[in-house]
């Protein structure tokens, strides 16, 4: 087989993973649309709609999950779904759970920094992207949502993409492996700052499920979602604004002076791991030369400008 099959070989294969990737974002918007319409129309008929329907619910992205558990048994089948995925290499350790964990919460001040970044940028066209910030930052106002985003969303996303998706790339390299699966989740996200951010935890998600298991890239995950998405907000919401923004401040820059000492001390670790495992340049030119990472990463960049845009023409 020479070159030119091996490569074509490749972007056939990786391209799949677009495509289910792409199938997957449009199952899940339209089963939102659907609980959307479904919710409206009964709190149309409510005498208590205001009560009823807060514009905000969870349960659309519950039924996308349930559909998209049926799509990847379809996909990879049974032995893949409920063994491969969910494969545990070394043990975790508490010191190296804590020093990802920094790792992870640090990426926080990444999408505060470029948040701050692009709003100037943005400004000086005389436009913003608050309401990106907004959406990509806002916790739940409804129980359904809170469920979601605190327990369903970490466990559906890291079986995606840290479960089907990186394991499907893993025989061609773990390095390899941790950087698409990365580059999915954060292009899937469809947000201007929020997709950098997604990257980066990615990153660090792709690492835990890689060397130790899923499981701990779904409890890291969780423990975010439920710390900065919902349950400190909560808490700090009665205390002055100067206190609860400084909890923020603490935990998030903390977290980040913690992250760059532990780069500092475990820099020759870090670089004997990429060196021990290169990424192939077949594999990256094949990966991101796809029809199906191409595709999604077009209608996500869509949907980037076109959420822009409209925050323009309602401005």
């Amino acid at each position: 087989m020479d070159e030119k099959e091996i490569r074509r070989g490749l972007r056939k294969e990786f391209g799949r993973t677009g495509w289910a990737l792409l199938v997957y974002y449009l199952v899940m918007n339209a089963a939102v649309a659907l609980v959307m319409v479904v919710e409206m129309l009964s709190a149309m008929l409510s005498e208590s709609a205001d009560a009823y329907w807060s514009g905000e619910s969870g349960w659309g992205y519950a039924l996308a999950i349930g559909i998209g558990a049926v799509l990847m048994l379809l996909w990879k089948k049974r032995e893949f779904c409920l063994r491969t995925i969910w494969k545990a290499e070394k043990p975790m350790h508490v010191g190296s759970f804590f020093q990802l964990l920094a790792l992870f919460i640090s990426a926080q001040a990444l999408f505060q920094l470029l948040s701050y970044a692009l709003e100037l940028l943005f400004n000086q066209m005389g436009l913003s992207i608050s309401e990106s910030v907004e959406a990509a930052s806002a916790s739940s106002e409804s129980l359904s949502m809170f469920l979601y985003l605190a327990l369903l969303a970490p466990v559906s996303e890291e079986i995606l993409f840290r479960g089907l998706i990186l394991r499907t790339l893993e025989p061609y390299g773990k390095r390899f492996a941790i950087l698409g699966s990365a580059f999915l989740f954060g292009m899937f996200h469809g947000n201007i700052v929020q997709t950098p951010y997604a990257f980066a935890v990615g990153l660090v998600l792709g690492y835990v499920a890689v060397e130790h298991s899923i499981v701990w890239a779904m409890l890291l995950h969780m423990i975010n979602n439920l710390l900065l998405g919902d349950t400190l907000p909560r808490l700090t919401q009665f205390l002055p604004t100067a206190v609860s923004d400084g909890i923020f401040a603490a935990l998030i820059w903390g977290s980040a002076l913690a992250a760059v000492i532990i780069l500092l001390v475990r820099r020759r670790d870090i670089s004997a791991y990429r060196r021990a495992d290169p990424i192939h340049p077949w594999c990256a030119q094949s990966f991101f030369g796809s029809a199906g990472v191409i595709t999604l990463t077009v209608v996500m960049v869509v949907n980037i400008l076109v959420t822009i845009l409209a925050q323009v023409l309602m401005a």
